[in-house]
């Protein structure tokens, strides 16, 4: 780094302090946490040892995207859901040969794998509300009433406070993607076993 791009710092608390402010922070949102905890549960289950087409990005989009969630960093679940959808199914046509699929975009990818019978077209027309309705409105600024929906646009139509309905969005991304997971792997169900919280969001 160079000398001259040197800033100053703000001060900061000793980590004592700053370890039980965090404490009570914890404490303070702990039954929210535990509730979103118990929606996770219930829409991912236990770990299904299931292969990622995905790679990397995948991977590690659906362990943020449980954390975030878990956390109440909605919007950023919101985009890390698509992430991975669009990086699974970008995966799945590299997998058959066609790498080349992997570079023109989540629309493309959703209407080819509809054409192609590789989703059905109900999943399919989720997957473009995920990402036009959805993921656009949060990761596009975008005018009011222009056509096309920006988050200004979404919150008058739903008439939620804005914190309300990114968390309503993404539980709704969130079991998109469970969705997703469970039309490519029918055999993925719940059963009887108790589950407790992954380890990826703890």
């Amino acid at each position: 780094m160079k000398d001259n791009l040197k800033r100053e710092l703000w001060p900061v608390k000793g980590l004592p302090e700053l370890t039980e402010e965090l404490r009570a922070a914890d404490e303070g949102s702990r039954n929210q946490r535990a509730e979103r905890a118990a929606f996770l549960i219930q829409e991912f289950g236990t770990p299904s040892g299931m292969m990622l087409t995905g790679g990397l990005n995948a991977a590690l989009a659906i362990s943020e995207l449980q954390s975030s969630f878990l956390n109440g960093n909605f919007m950023a679940t919101i985009l890390l859901c698509q992430v991975f959808v669009e990086s699974s199914l970008g995966g799945s046509f590299a997998f058959s040969g066609d790498e080349e699929a992997m570079l023109k975009g989540f629309k493309y990818l959703i209407d080819r794998s509809v054409a192609e019978k590789r989703i059905s077209q109900a999943l399919g027309e989720r997957l473009q509300n995920l990402r036009e309705d959805v993921r656009n409105a949060y990761g596009h600024p975008r005018p009011f009433s222009n056509g096309r929906k920006g988050l200004l646009d979404r919150v008058g139509e739903r008439g939620l406070r804005l914190e309300k309905l990114a968390e309503t969005d993404a539980r709704e991304a969130i079991q998109v993607v469970v969705d997703f997971l469970r039309e490519g792997r029918p055999e993925w169900t719940p059963n009887s076993t108790r589950c407790t919280i992954p380890s990826t969001v703890v």
